[in-house]
């Protein structure tokens, strides 16, 4: 499975769940405000009477002296005392508002919507996640960039004098590329520490054609194409030159040291490899 396959799988995974945690605190929202709508007087029915009702009514000959019921007692108020009897005989600094001024509907809905401490802690929980998902796969993409550098190789080459010579034993390291020592326009120039070499084109990347020249003449050796897979090798004598077509397709060893192209790299590539 490739890196970015993975990221899209992780970024859909938490835009579900992202998705899904906004839906249910909807739903609880709206059932919030449900549950907080003023109930409509005329739609609700009364409850039925605490009292029995009467089976009839009985007729009473002659006058009906009217009962006098009992006076309540007043309430004596002392003489000591401050009474309030409304809210705008109170004094003090600050002043009561009208008891059916002080909740409202609006001040029902904005307590009702008001976030609780849960909802804040889910909005923060979601916004961590995103983040630490993100912050993988920075590192997962990261660490496939390191995997696919080169390695870095070097050889070492180690010369010993004849026993009784006055020169010591040296250990002179080179790089196991070729590198070219003069470039100009589409060739480019190696030197190679032998008389008698290999040169090998292989088609790496795709089809590619060569032609081997050898000698001061530049005598035709071999030409024709690599195709992709294949390789052409052929042991050179001397100073030479080898013509690379395509050359982004190809790749050329001397020896088996891989040979290192100029960049950028010109339509038709001719590398001329000096002995000695």
């Amino acid at each position: 499975m490739s890196l970015a396959l993975k990221v899209v799988i992780l970024a859909v995974v938490v835009m579900v769940i992202g998705t899904v945690v906004l839906r249910l605190r909807k739903l609880r929202r709206d059932e919030i405000r449900e549950l907080s709508r003023p109930v409509e007087r005329r739609l609700v029915s009364p409850p039925p009477s605490p009292y029995a009702p009467s089976k009839g009514f009985r007729l009473l000959d002659g006058p009906i002296e009217p009962t006098r019921r009992p006076e309540p007692m007043r309430p004596r108020l002392e003489t000591d005392r401050d009474y309030v009897f409304s809210e705008s005989q109170m004094v003090g600094a600050e002043e009561v508002a009208p008891s059916h001024h002080r909740h409202n509907e609006e001040w029902a809905l904005s307590k009702s919507a008001k976030r609780s401490g849960a909802s804040v802690g889910l909005n923060v929980s979601i916004i961590a996640l995103v983040i630490i998902a993100v912050i993988g796969a920075v590192g997962l993409f990261l660490q496939h960039h390191h995997s696919k550098s080169p390695p870095v190789t070097t050889t070492t080459v180690t010369t010993t004098t004849v026993k009784g010579s006055p020169s010591p034993t040296t250990s002179v390291a080179t790089s196991a590329s070729l590198n070219a020592v003069s470039t100009s326009g589409q060739s480019a120039t190696y030197h190679v520490a032998a008389t008698t070499y290999r040169v090998v084109v292989q088609g790496t990347r795709g089809p590619s054609w060569a032609v081997y020249q050898m000698g001061t003449q530049n005598t035709l050796e071999w030409q024709g194409t690599v195709r992709r897979g294949a390789q052409e090798s052929l042991q050179m004598t001397g100073n030479s030159l080898v013509t690379i077509g395509s050359p982004r397709n190809a790749t050329v060893s001397v020896n088996g040291r891989p040979v290192v192209f100029p960049s950028p790299l010109p339509p038709t590539l001719t590398l001329s490899f000096v002995a000695s």
